[in-house]
């Protein structure tokens, strides 16, 4: 009895184990997709035909930058895309969540690459840890403050 109690305990853990993915791993899984989606959303926004999610144009995050103090006032509300290289981030906090600081993976290696910062929720502190400094990642945050952020392609369901 005891033996076979064992056995499906380990039978349990090994394919619990198999089935059991870090954000490291949706990542990379995704990580073609998700290049091919932010190009086609780089595309469109320089063209000005923004897509939808859930009611809200998206833009991408250089072209939102290149656009003046007076247009950037109709994207309120409106949700930002980014590709990013993971600089840093600050520890969880109660009140905030996590602060994180990157470069655009367009400027990365560049002479005067610019820094920018947003806050994701507190959920993601593991993942971030996991998937390290310099990790290329891909964000939606709603603007203008870069702020009520989600990772996408760490493998969150979505319901």
């Amino acid at each position: 009895m005891k033996k076979t109690f064992l056995a499906l305990i380990l039978f349990y853990c090994y394919f619990y184990s198999l089935d059991s993915k870090s954000a490291n791993d949706y990542l990379k899984e995704q990580s073609k997709i998700l290049q091919s989606y932010y190009n086609q959303v780089k595309k469109q926004s320089i063209k000005k035909q923004y897509p939808i999610f859930r009611g809200r144009k998206i833009i991408e995050h250089s072209v939102y930058l290149s656009l003046d103090k007076e247009q950037k006032k109709h994207w309120i509300g409106q949700i930002v895309f980014s590709q990013f290289i993971l600089q840093d981030f600050i520890k969880y906090s109660n009140f905030g969540g996590i602060g994180v600081a990157g470069i655009l993976a367009d400027e990365y290696g560049s002479k005067k690459p610019r820094i920018f910062y947003l806050k994701l929720d507190g959920r993601y502190l593991s993942d971030l840890e996991s998937l390290g400094i310099h990790s290329e990642l891909y964000t939606y945050c709603i603007l203008p403050n870069f702020n009520q952020c989600i990772l996408l392609g760490i493998g969150e369901e979505w319901k």
